[in-house]
């Protein structure tokens, strides 16, 4: 009998543990949604900021420092429209004037129909409709039943809404919509996201900088169904994609070496794109403003920076470079036992500043073509089983589109690009010739280009794509 005493009070108490740690976990569940609701109820706000998918990253900053509006942004993922409804009955019984109300949402979750009869309801308010972007991983994941289910939710919300912009006056006036649901550069890379609609610290500045009237991502009567179209297209062909499109690289550690074109340093940098499509060990070892060229015996040309590199010496660097932190990740997490890969993309600033191509001496350091034979030369002393690929300096705008020399000792542009192809030709390297693969010249440079100088974020992911294409032809070679 007491055995069995003993038995049932065990039972009980289990049962009451695991009461009270549901009870915990529905607590802190809820945790965002009490904070909402206390700071909707007590803080000041101008607009609000409320969605269906995860905004962890966006920030009221943002929206301060650059447009002058204060918000109000919901740290609770929204689940339905019962709950929507509820914050903005919240919103109502506060004190503020709400003018802008910005609103991720997930068209399987709120219609476009639910969004015209909340408009309507709130009908003094400016509506900016931000469209769900999950990654093509989440597309891809979906099963037969789920798919057209998922896809239709999307474009018929934009098909619905988009049409009411023909003679609509007040939704001209109210209503504006951001869809990013076709950009490859993003969706396309899963190192952009945390998780399948979450993305990261960097991605979401950039969206929340994109979601405006100057930029191409705001849906219009004259973009609409060619974005949803490409939209259409971008899933679907994802969805029967071969799984070796791109290499598995997750055994590979790549060193990027570069001057500004390499050296962004979020996700969607080349580096970064490129470890989203295939999972390589990436390092970004890129400097903003430099050079190939040693231009003195302290400048950090290549072979500075290769023998910073050998030697694993981060003197050089300051420790807030993303210099640093790359060389610094590399020392810590590169293994001995993966392959090793060198990208070196130089030659823009060479051209800028005249430094010379060539000399008598072919490794002379103080010329664009001995710095990149030295800084190559040292790699293959050091790394003999690695790949080294070297990628051109891409169309400039600048100096007659690149068809000035900068000195007298210095060429054009297309001298930088000609000295790296002789120099892969000559240690049978891998080359990627983005003046020439990417298609950019002076009619069209304004759509790849954000500066005249440096791609934006849909041609560093081109670039990505034709770096990891180059690799896989040599693995399938080899």
């Amino acid at each position: 009998m007491k055995k069995l005493i003993h038995i049932l009070f065990v039972l009980v108490l289990i049962a009451l543990i695991g009461v009270g740690v549901y009870r915990y976990m529905e607590y802190q569940k809820y945790a965002p949604l009490r904070n909402d609701m206390e700071r909707i109820a007590t803080e000041d706000y101008t607009s609000v900021f409320f969605s269906t998918f995860p905004i962890d990253y966006f920030t009221e900053d943002d929206f301060i420092y650059y447009r002058e509006i204060y918000p109000l942004k919901a740290s609770y993922c929204i689940p339905d429209l019962d709950t929507l409804n509820m914050y903005f009955t919240k919103v109502s019984e506060s004190w503020n004037e709400v003018e802008n109300v910005y609103l991720g949402v997930r068209p399987d979750i709120i219609s476009a129909e639910d969004l015209l009869t909340l408009m309507d309801t709130w009908s003094d308010k400016r509506f900016e409709i931000l469209i769900a972007y999950p990654s093509l991983s989440y597309w891809k994941a979906l099963d037969e039943e789920e798919y057209p289910a998922q896809l239709s939710a999307y474009t018929e919300f934009i098909n619905t809404l988009m049409p009411l912009y023909e003679d609509n006056e007040w939704i001209q006036g109210h209503l504006s919509l951001y869809f990013y649901g076709s950009t490859e550069w993003l969706v396309g890379n899963t190192a952009n996201y945390e998780k399948e609609f979450n993305v990261n610290e960097e991605i979401s500045h950039a969206l929340s900088m994109y979601m405006d009237d100057n930029h191409g991502y705001q849906l219009t009567l004259e973009n609409y169904e060619e974005k949803v179209e490409d939209f259409e297209t971008l899933v679907s062909e994802y969805r029967s994609q071969d799984p070796e499109e791109y290499p598995d690289l997750s055994k590979w550690d790549v060193v990027f070496f570069g001057d500004s074109i390499i050296a962004f340093t979020e996700t969607s940098s080349i580096p970064g794109a490129f470890s989203g499509l295939t999972g390589a060990h990436t390092y970004n070892l890129g400097i903003g403003g430099s050079t190939a060229t040693m231009t003195s015996s302290r400048s950090l040309g290549i072979p500075a920076v290769v023998d910073a590199f050998l030697s694993e010496d981060l003197s050089r660097f300051s420790q807030t470079s993303s210099t640093y932190a790359g060389m610094s990740d590399y020392f810590e997490h590169a293994k001995k036992k993966r392959q090793k890969c060198f990208v070196i993309d130089y030659g823009m600033n060479d051209y800028y500043i005249g430094t010379s191509v060539y000399s008598d001496d072919p490794n002379d350091i103080y010329t664009y073509s001995g710095a990149l034979r030295t800084a190559v030369d040292k790699l293959q002393a050091a790394y003999p089983d690695s790949v080294i690929v070297m990628m051109a300096p891409n169309f400039t705008s600048y100096f007659g589109c690149g068809l000035e020399p900068q000195s007298e000792e210095g060429g054009i542009l297309l001298d930088y690009v000609a000295a790296m192809t002789t120099i892969c030709e000559e240690k049978d390297l891998l080359f990627y010739n983005s003046y020439t693969e990417l298609g950019i010249d002076n009619s069209n440079h304004i759509e790849h280009l954000m500066d005249g100088t440096h791609p934006n974020e849909d041609t560093r992911y081109i670039m990505a794509q034709g770096l990891a294409e180059l690799i896989k032809k040599q693995i399938a070679e080899d």
